[in-house]
C-alpha cells in the first residue's frame, strides 16, 4: 500500500466521519479523545491486529503553518525516542487534506483523570514508585536535548498494568536542533497553571523548567488539586503567583503527607532555576531518599510509617531458653576479670596530626601566600573565587575558558584540540575552518613566528555571559595579553615581556566546545 490517506466515503470535511476511515495501514475504530487542535482515534492494523492511537490535526488547522510546524515539530520530537516511559511513535503522515500521528496505544487513564476518577490524592509510596518512572522518562528526553515544556498531569498516561508513559511533545523544545519559531525566547508555550516563572516571563528555558513543572505536577497527584485555583484567578493573578509566591504547603490540603516530600516539592519548584533540581536524576534520588528514610524509620510520622503493635502481659509467650545459652549480658562464673592496663599518659600524636592535616588544607584551600601553582586549585582563594561565580553554567564556562588558556600557554595543540568544535565557524573572521588542519596551522604559525611564551590574565569581574535558545553559551570579557616574542636570527634571546590590555568573544556550544572567537588574544 502506498502512503496515501484512504477516507472510503467519509472525506476528511468533519472529524465526526472519520470512524471507518483508513490511515496507512490503519483503520479508525473510534474516537478516545479531543482537544481544540483535533482529535485522537483508537485504530487496529490491518495486518498486525495491533492497536495504535492516532492524533488526528483538524481540518479547520491544516492551513495554520504555525499548527502545521508544532505538529512536525511533536513528530521529530517523538521519533528520536525511544524509552519505555514515552509513548512510541510509529508513523507520520502529511498530505494536503491533513496531518496525523500514529502512535502506542496504551490503555489506561490520563494521571489527572486517574487521580480524580479512581484512586483519590497518591500515598507517598504510590507516587514516589510512579513519578520515578516518569522522571526516567524525562531524563531520557533532557539528555538527547529534548525540553517538553508542557509537562502536567493530562500528558502522563497510567496503564491497566501499571506503567507510566509520557504523552504529547507537541510544543518541545529541541536544544540542538534549528531554531524554531514555536520556540522563539519571548513565547510563552504550556498549560499556565504548570508554567515554570520563566516560561511566565517568556525567557529561554531549559531541562530546569521541565522540573519545575514536574514538581506542579508532584503537588497535585499528592493533593488531588493544582496549587492554583482557575476558577476563582485570572489569568493574570496565576502568572503572578508563580512568580513571585511559593507554592501552597502540602498539608493545607492533604494533612498526611511528610516534611520530607514536601522539602522535594519545594525544591523542584524554586523560583530560580539554580536552586532546583539541576536534572531529572537529581530529583528522581531525591524521591528514592524519601522511600529509603522511611524504610529505616518506619515509625517516622508521613510516608512509611507505621503502627506498632503492643501486647498485654498475659498475651505474651515466652520461649525456653536452651541450657546451654546464658542470659545476654551474664559473665560465665569462675573466671578472672581482664587485668586494666596502666595509662601511660596523653598521647600528642593524633592532635600533632590533626594540626598539620589543617595547617596543610588551609593553605591548599586558601593559598593565603599566593603560590602560583595553587591558583586554580585552591577552592576559597580570591581567584577561585573569581572564576566561580554565577550561575551553574556561567561557572562552568568559566572554568572551561581558564583551562583553554592553560592549554594555549602550553604551546601544545593536542591539549587545546578538545576546547574546540570540529567545524569552527568563525575564528577571528576567518569562517568555517577545520579544527584538526586551520586551527592547528594557525596556531603552531603564531608560535612560530609571534609569541614564544605568552600569558592570558583575565579579568574575571568583567566577564558578561548570556545563553541562546539553542544553549549555547556566549561570554565577552576583558582580559590582559602578555607575551615574549622568539629571537630573530643572529640575535641573544629576548627576555622583555610586552602586555596588551584586549577584549574578546567566545561562544561555546550546548556541549561547552568553542564554536566562534571574536578579539585578539
Amino acid at each position: 500500500m502506498d502512503r496515501r490517506l484512504w477516507t472510503g466515503d467519509y472525506g476528511l470535511t468533519k472529524l465526526t466521519k472519520m470512524i471507518g476511515a483508513q490511515v496507512l495501514n490503519y483503520r479508525i475504530d473510534s474516537k478516545i479523545g479531543e482537544g481544540g487542535m483535533g482529535s485522537v482515534y483508537l485504530a487496529s492494523h490491518l495486518q498486525m491486529r495491533r492497536k495504535a492511537a492516532i492524533k488526528a490535526l483538524h481540518p479547520n488547522l491544516v492551513n495554520n503553518a504555525q499548527i502545521r510546524e508544532r505538529f512536525r515539530n511533536e513528530a521529530e520530537a517523538m521519533a528520536s525516542l525511544k524509552h519505555p516511559n514515552i509513548i512510541d511513535l510509529y508513523d507520520f503522515l502529511e498530505t494536503n487534506q491533513g496531518l496525523f500521528l500514529i502512535m502506542e496505544y496504551v490503555d489506561g487513564n490520563q494521571l489527572d483523570d486517574y487521580i480524580r476518577s479512581v484512586t483519590g490524592p497518591l500515598s507517598e509510596e504510590r507516587a514516589v514508585e510512579l513519578f520515578s518512572k516518569a522522571l526516567d522518562g524525562f531524563a531520557y528526553a533532557h539528555d538527547r536535548g529534548i525540553i517538553h515544556r508542557d509537562i502536567k498531569p493530562s500528558n502522563l498516561m497510567i496503564g491497566s498494568e501499571g506503567q507510566v508513559k509520557i504523552l504529547d511533545f507537541g510544543i518541545a523544545k529541541i536544544l540542538n536542533g534549528a531554531n524554531k519559531g514555536l520556540t522563539r525566547t519571548g513565547s510563552k508555550m504550556g498549560t499556565v497553571l504548570y508554567m515554570s516563572p520563566e516560561q511566565v516571563k517568556g525567557q529561554s528555558v531549559d531541562r530546569r523548567s521541565d522540573i519545575y513543572s514536574m514538581g506542579v505536577t508532584l503537588f497535585q497527584i499528592l493533593t488531588g488539586r493544582p496549587p492554583y485555583d482557575e476558577k476563582t484567578a485570572t489569568e493574570y493573578e496565576v502568572y503572578t503567583q508563580i512568580v513571585n509566591s511559593p507554592l501552597p504547603r502540602l498539608r493545607q490540603f492533604n494533612p498526611k503527607v511528610s516534611e520530607r516530600i514536601q522539602a522535594v516539592v519545594d525544591k523542584a519548584t524554586a523560583k530560580e532555576p539554580s536552586a532546583r533540581f539541576q536534572n531529572a536524576l537529581e530529583f528522581k534520588q531525591a524521591l528514592l531518599g524519601i522511600t529509603q528514610q522511611a524504610q529505616t524509620n518506619p515509625g517516622h510520622q508521613g510516608y512509611g510509617a507505621t503502627k506498632l503493635a503492643t501486647s498485654s502481659p498475659e498475651t505474651v509467650v515466652r520461649q525456653p531458653r536452651p541450657q546451654n545459652q546464658r542470659p545476654q549480658g551474664q559473665r560465665p562464673q569462675n573466671r578472672r576479670p581482664a587485668s586494666r592496663r596502666k595509662s601511660s599518659g596523653f598521647n600528642f600524636l593524633p592532635l600533632l596530626i590533626i594540626l598539620l592535616l589543617g595547617v596543610l588544607s588551609y593553605l591548599v584551600l586558601w593559598n593565603p601566600l599566593k603560590i602560583k601553582e595553587l591558583e586554580k586549585v585552591a577552592y576559597f582563594s580570591e581567584e577561585y573565587q573569581k572564576t566561580n561565580t554565577g550561575s551553574e553554567e556561567e561557572r562552568t564556562v568559566k572554568k572551561t575558558l581558564s583551562k583553554l588558556f592553560d592549554a594555549v600557554e602550553s604551546h601544545d595543540f593536542e591539549k587545546i584540540k578538545p576546547f574546540y568544535q570540529e567545524k569552527i565557524e568563525d575564528y577571528f573572521g576567518q569562517k568555517n575552518i577545520t579544527r584538526d588542519r586551520d586551527l592547528r596551522i594557525a596556531y603552531e604559525k603564531s608560535w612560530k613566528d609571534i609569541v614564544q611564551e605568552e600569558r592570558h590574565d583575565v579579568d574575571w569581574d568583567s566577564l558578561k555571559y548570556k545563553s541562546d535558545e539553542e544553549g549555547n553559551h556566549i561570554v565577552t570579557f576583558s582580559f590582559k595579553y602578555s607575551y615574549k616574542s622568539p629571537p630573530k636570527e643572529g640575535e641573544k634571546e629576548k627576555v622583555e615581556w610586552k602586555s596588551y590590555k584586549r577584549k574578546a568573544e567566545i561562544r561555546l556550544n550546548k556541549d561547552y566546545l568553542v564554536y566562534y572567537q571574536k578579539g585578539e588574544f
